[in-house]
C-alpha cells in the first residue's frame, strides 16, 4: 500500500481530544488466548457537521476510534465481519491478527468491541514475519464460519496468497494458494496485491492496487484456491482506473450479486485523502473482462475518515445490507487513527 504522511487535520485532532472522556476500555478477557486490551471511543460521521448521517448510498450506523497499549496494534489492512455481525477479523501489514466481538446498541448501531485477541501471523515454517515478508493486504473468509474459520490472505512485495484455518487458534501455519504466473509481475511492488475477495465458492479474485504499466488499468486475476470450481474460467482481467483513486480492498456483497471496491487517493498534507466505493455486477467478473462499475459513495476530509483499507459486507436479519470499513494508521499513531465504521447500504 502507499504510505501516507499526516492525514489528521487540526479539527480531527481536536475532535479526538474532545472524545477522550468517552473512551471505553475493552479489557483483555481472562483466560482468552492472545487477549489484548483495546480502547474505543465513538466518532461522528462528519468533522464539521455532527448531524450528517449519509454519504452517497451509505447511511451512517456508527463508528469507533480504536487504540491499544500493545505496540503491535495498527496497520489494519483487511476486514471480515461474520454473517450475523457479531465477530470481526483483520490483519495488519506487519503480519498480525486482530479478532474481536462487535457490540451494538438497541437501534443496531455499532457502539463498541469486546473480547479482542491480537496475535502474530505465522509463515509456513511456523515463524513470525518481518515487514518485507509479512506485508499482508488482502483478506477474505473461505467458509461461512467467517472470522472463525478458514481465511485467505494476499501479500504484496513478496507476492503470494496463503490460507489459514483459524477455527481453533490464531497461532497456525498457513497453506499456500497457488497464483497464476502473471501475478509475479507485481513482485517487489509496494502497490501490489491489495484486495482479495471470494467471488464464488472455490474461486478468489485477487486485485492490484495501482497500474503496473502505461496502460493505466489495475490488474486482477481469478484464482482457484482448491481446484474445485467447475465452470470458472481462471485467468487475468483488468479494472478500469477510477481517477484519482487506487484500490485498497475488494469484497463481495451478500448473495454475491455485486463486487465492491474500496478506493482511496492521498493528495498530500494539505489536500488530505479521499475515499470512494465502487460497485460492479459480479456477473461481469470473468477472465479477459475490463471492469468499470459505478461509484456509490465518495468521502472527503469533510467526513471523519482516515486511510481506509479494509472492507466487508453482510446481510442483516432485517434484510438490509451493512457495510464496514477499517483504516490502516501506518503505525503513525501521532497523526493517524484506526477507525472502524459501519453503514447501511440504501437499496
Amino acid at each position: 500500500m502507499r504510505r501516507a504522511a499526516s492525514l489528521l487535520s487540526a479539527c480531527a485532532l481536536a475532535l479526538s481530544l474532545s472524545l477522550a472522556a468517552c473512551a471505553t476500555e475493552s479489557p483483555a478477557a481472562a483466560g482468552l488466548k492472545d487477549a489484548v486490551t483495546v480502547d474505543y471511543r465513538p466518532i461522528p460521521l462528519s468533522l464539521s457537521d455532527p448531524h450528517e448521517t449519509r454519504v452517497g448510498e451509505f447511511i451512517w450506523r456508527g463508528g469507533l476510534q480504536l487504540t491499544s497499549p500493545d505496540a503491535r496494534f495498527g496497520g489494519w489492512s483487511g476486514l471480515i465481519v461474520s454473517a450475523d455481525g457479531q465477530r470481526m477479523l483483520s490483519q495488519s501489514d506487519e503480519a498480525h491478527w486482530l479478532r474481536a466481538d462487535l457490540v451494538y446498541g438497541k437501534n443496531g448501531d455499532l457502539v463498541g468491541i469486546s473480547h479482542a485477541q491480537l496475535a502474530d501471523m505465522l509463515d509456513d515454517n511456523g515463524h513470525t514475519m518481518n515487514k518485507e515478508h509479512g506485508d499482508a493486504e488482502g483478506l477474505d473468509a473461505l467458509t461461512p464460519s467467517g472470522p472463525d474459520g478458514a481465511v485467505a490472505v494476499s501479500f504484496e512485495r513478496d507476492v503470494r496468497s496463503w490460507s489459514y484455518d483459524l477455527s481453533r487458534s490464531l497461532d497456525v501455519r498457513p497453506m499456500p494458494i497457488p497464483l497464476p504466473d502473471g501475478v509475479h509481475v507485481l513482485d517487489g511492488s509496494n502497490q501490489g496485491l491489495e484486495g482479495l475477495a471470494l467471488l464464488k465458492p472455490h474461486a478468489l479474485l485477487a486485485v492490484s492496487e495501482a497500474p503496473h504499466d502505461k496502460q493505466g488499468e489495475m490488474d486482477a486475476w481469478l484464482v482457484p484456491y482448491d481446484g474445485k470450481a467447475p465452470g470458472v474460467s481462471y485467468g487475468a482481467l483488468s479494472i478500469i482506473r477510477h481517477p484519482p483513486y487506487e484500490i485498497s480492498d475488494a469484497a463481495m456483497g451478500p448473495e454475491r450479486k455485486y463486487l465492491y471496491l474500496l478506493e482511496r487517493h492521498y493528495f498530500g498534507p494539505i489536500g488530505g485523502i479521499v475515499i470512494a466505493v465502487r460497485r460492479i455486477p459480479a456477473a461481469e467478473v470473468k477472465a479477459g473482462a475490463r471492469l468499470g462499475g459505478e461509484e456509490i459513495a465518495r468521502f472527503t476530509m469533510h467526513e471523519n475518515i482516515d486511510n481506509m483499507e479494509g472492507l466487508a459486507l453482510r446481510r442483516g436479519a432485517d434484510g438490509k445490507t451493512y457495510l464496514y470499513m477499517i483504516s490502516d494508521d501506518n503505525y503513525n499513531h501521532a497523526f493517524q487513527r484506526t477507525l472502524l465504521m459501519m453503514f447501511e447500504l440504501n437499496q
